[in-house]
């Protein structure tokens, strides 16, 4: 997919993240979620991930679609982030705006960009798939696929990731709701990885962890 192509299925998502943020600021309708509380139900589930660290590790966070920061605002007080460093990713430049407004923190470095551009030991990717506007869906899919496996390449030791499942009840337009064995499958055919899809949060979406193969048999 060349860059007219991104430009084409990412300048719409932007543009509606800017207003968004212009309205409500640093809070969880910026980026779409009803409230705050299944925000940081998702963020603890992607935190378990650091359980694959020794106590007192050094590692860095790859965020996509960061936002205004909300993840990083989760990490920055657990203790095992303590000695940490992040890097958030997004396409809106008011998001990245307001996030540097609001966290000046040493440990988090904000970039525009569609993708991750740095090595990171974890990668995640909270609600970043889910806003196809009037996208096709072919073309949305596919566009995931390729944001995933270009993620992956910046991954030490694991990622996650989740989205909107085409068994949720609830339905808007403009939303991406995937299948969940397409994607389970994508990334065990094309990841050298232990994946495991968690249904935690269904019907309305799923969790994905892939962990790379010689991390999980460390842990086995």
């Amino acid at each position: 997919m060349d860059q007219k192509e991104y430009s084409e299925l990412l300048g719409p998502v932007e543009r509606v993240f800017g207003r968004s943020v212009a309205r409500y600021g640093s809070r969880p309708k910026a980026v779409a979620w009803r409230d705050g509380k299944r925000q940081i139900k998702r963020f603890s589930i992607f935190s378990q991930l650091f359980s694959l660290t020794s106590e007192d590790t050094r590692f860095i966070v790859n965020d996509l679609g960061c936002g205004y920061g909300a993840l990083f605002i989760y990490l920055k007080n657990l203790p095992e982030f303590n000695k940490s460093s992040y890097f958030g990713y997004d396409i809106s430049s008011d998001m990245i705006t307001e996030a540097k407004k609001n966290l000046t923190d040493p440990r988090a470095t904000w970039i525009r960009s569609h993708i991750a551009t740095e090595p990171g030991d974890f990668s995640f990717a909270s609600g970043t798939y889910n806003m196809l506007m009037n996208a096709d869906e072919d073309r949305w899919r596919e566009y995931v696929e390729d944001n995933l496996m270009q993620l992956w390449s910046k991954t030490r030791l694991a990622l996650c990731f989740n989205m909107l499942s085409n068994k949720s009840p609830r339905r808007q337009k403009t939303l991406y709701y995937a299948d969940q064995d397409h994607f389970t499958q994508f990334c065990k055919n094309n990841m050298d990885a232990k994946v495991i899809m968690s249904d935690v949060l269904s019907p309305e979406e799923f969790v994905i962890f892939v962990v790379r193969n010689q991390i999980s048999e460390k842990e086995n």
